[in-house]
């Protein structure tokens, strides 16, 4: 399978005169021995020819799966890696607005020290701070609580993670 693959890569690359990119999401979630096999598609002539680049977009721990012995081959070819820190708070709390008013909520539901919260909890993360922010709603709705406290958060925090 591996050599069709590469076989159908040069005949785009040079046949074609197309240039290809691999983009992986999600690579931390890989098994470690698809690193090897990622590794022999992108050997061609003796290492001589760049035909297929690759981006691996993952978490953090992504770069520890490149440290373990399969992936070594694969961790020797990235020449570039960039990895991206969490917002601020004030980040945090414009990204919660502007999801609010997404959904068509026009005023602040969360309490600054529930932002803080969030911010601290989610470690500046959207993903995670999607999920504390829609728990401390629920929470918040239940004690039918007219802001999101941070206590809220707290609550959400046990229930989520």
């Amino acid at each position: 399978m591996t050599r069709r693959i590469k076989q159908e890569i040069t005949d785009t690359v040079i046949g074609k005169k197309m240039k290809m990119i691999l983009i992986i999401d999600e690579a931390s979630l890989l098994r470690l021995e698809v690193f090897a096999e990622l590794h022999t598609l992108t050997q061609f002539d003796n290492d001589s020819k760049p035909f297929l680049p690759m981006v691996l977009a993952g978490q953090g721990n992504l770069v520890d799966n490149l440290k373990y012995r399969y992936s070594m081959p694969l961790a020797s070819r990235v020449v570039g890696r960039c990895h991206l820190q969490g917002v601020d708070r004030q980040g945090m709390e414009e990204y919660l607005l502007h999801h609010l008013s997404i959904a068509g909520v026009h005023k602040n539901l969360f309490d600054p020290a529930a932002v803080t919260a969030i911010h601290q909890g989610s470690g500046g993360l959207f993903r995670k701070a999607n999920h504390l922010a829609r728990g401390a709603i629920i929470v918040a709705a239940q004690a039918k609580a007219p802001q999101v406290l941070a206590d809220h958060v707290r609550i959400a925090a046990t229930e989520i993670f």
